[in-house]
């Protein structure tokens, strides 16, 4: 017996305790009332982008941005909120909010008008972020045409490894953590 249905039946007068017919009354409304309460708290997350599920659909539509129902909520909430922080004036505060939008997007802009550059570095997890294609779309979006734009990532440094981590630990990473090898040396 859940509690609503303790607290309907707890207020009816006691005449109606021995009734089985109003103790099935009074379970099937207190059911409806907690099916009822469950969709209001499951459409309210749909309200937030942040929370939303089913409802991202509509966010990404409104926004148009193609609807992609195979990648995961966090992905697809990630280019939602980059959409929806992109309209503002070009800055690096901006640029900065899109990256963060997006899972393991951590992120320190530097825009070097000189050169005519944005430097976005990425200081959070290790690698390069899920999904960095479309980081990049939404950076293209917002960046103007004239300045040119260029990544960094963190990865693991020898001196991170070197006498600090063990042979069993270094097993457990993937290759993703180490910076990829190139053959320009």
């Amino acid at each position: 017996m859940t509690q609503r249905l303790e607290r309907m039946l707890s207020q009816a007068p006691d005449y109606y305790e021995t009734s089985a017919i109003y103790r099935k009354i009074q379970a099937a409304q207190s059911n409806e009332y907690d099916s009822l309460e469950a969709k209001n708290a499951d459409l309210k997350a749909q309200l937030r982008i942040r929370t939303a599920t089913w409802g991202l659909r509509f966010y990404e539509e409104a926004l148009h941005i193609p609807v992609i129902p195979t990648d995961s909520y966090e992905v697809r909430r990630g280019r939602v909120l980059a959409k929806w922080r992109s309209p503002g004036n070009f800055s690096a505060a901006l640029v900065k909010s899109v990256c963060e939008s997006f899972v393991n997007g951590q992120v320190d802009v530097d825009i070097d008008l000189a050169n005519s550059t944005v430097l976005i570095k990425f200081v959070g997890p290790l690698g390069v972020p899920e999904k960095m294609a479309d980081v990049e779309a939404a950076i293209d979006n917002i960046i103007h045409a004239h300045l040119g734009w260029s990544y960094s990532f963190r990865y693991l440094l020898v001196s991170e490894v070197h006498g600090v981590m063990t042979y069993a630990e270094l097993q457990q990473l993937t290759y993703n953590y180490f910076a990829p090898f190139t053959a320009d040396i």
